[in-house]
């Protein structure tokens, strides 16, 4: 194992790192950060073709990484490291690969959920990818309002669970085109969701976070809702999704 040293700024491998913070330098070098111990080891067991190198300061041991795991080691002067641990965990940080989504198209729907994601702030990607993980989503299209999924924000809410759906390329909210299977959305006048029994294929688009919906899939859709107690602030959209998709799934394990 050969342990690459980074004492400099100027360094261009750590320049390359620290554009991976952003979207931009995720999609050109088709890598991301990854950072927290428990989701390390989960991708690290789990998904290791996804990793291409680990990262830690001057202050850490080498870490141990499974024996048939041949990645680069990068040991960074501790103040490079802190630039790159954002989230001050003092743990190294994993780099994995980013691969480009497919583009995904109205012509051919897998039974199940298929999820749109509009949302912008990161957080709430992160949070909704890993509830369609677990409620088992047959595919998630990211939409280009919504931040990247690999943002560092993203991706340590999302932790492994990033890795365990399937991602595509989406057209923008306002030109989303629904035709071939039901579409549901969410909002407050919807029907109680509870009561909603859902088809065996169909597409769910959450609306985009204070804007909610474009008036064309607002028409098209049937709405759903979250009754809640008057005059409490409607629920996180992320939150709001989880809950459909739980709902969704007990249902087709009553009914199995």
């Amino acid at each position: 194992m050969k342990v690459r040293e980074i004492i400099s700024s100027n360094n261009t491998i750590f320049k390359v790192l620290l554009t991976l913070t952003r979207a931009r330098g995720i999609k050109k070098y088709e890598m991301a950060l990854l950072s927290g111990p428990k989701q390390i080891g989960e991708v690290l067991r789990d998904f290791p073709d996804h990793c291409s190198g680990i990262i830690f300061s001057d202050h850490h041991e080498t870490p141990v990484v499974p024996a048939s795991l041949e990645i680069p080691f990068y040991r960074l002067r501790s103040e490079l490291f802190r630039q790159i641990d954002l989230y001050d965990t003092h743990q190294p940080v994993l780099l994995v690969r980013v691969d480009p989504f497919s583009r995904w198209t109205d012509a051919s729907w897998p039974s199940g959920c298929t999820l749109c994601i509009p949302f912008q702030d990161p957080a709430n990607v992160g949070a909704v990818i890993r509830s369609a993980a677990a409620f088992g989503v047959s595919s998630v299209v990211i939409l280009k309002e919504a931040a990247h999924p690999f943002l560092p924000k993203a991706v340590r809410v999302a932790g492994s669970a990033i890795f365990r759906v399937s991602m595509f390329e989406g057209p923008s909210l306002n030109s989303l085109d629904v035709s071939n299977v039901p579409l549901l959305t969410l909002s407050p006048e919807g029907k109680d969701v509870a009561d909603f029994r859902f088809p065996h294929t169909f597409c769910l688009v959450p609306g985009l976070e204070g804007s909610g919906l474009p008036d064309h899939l607002s028409e098209e859709a049937t709405s759903l809702s979250i009754p809640m107690k008057p005059k409490v602030e409607s629920l996180n959209a992320a939150l709001a999704t989880g809950i459909v998709l739980y709902l969704w799934r007990n249902g087709l394990a009553r009914n199995a």
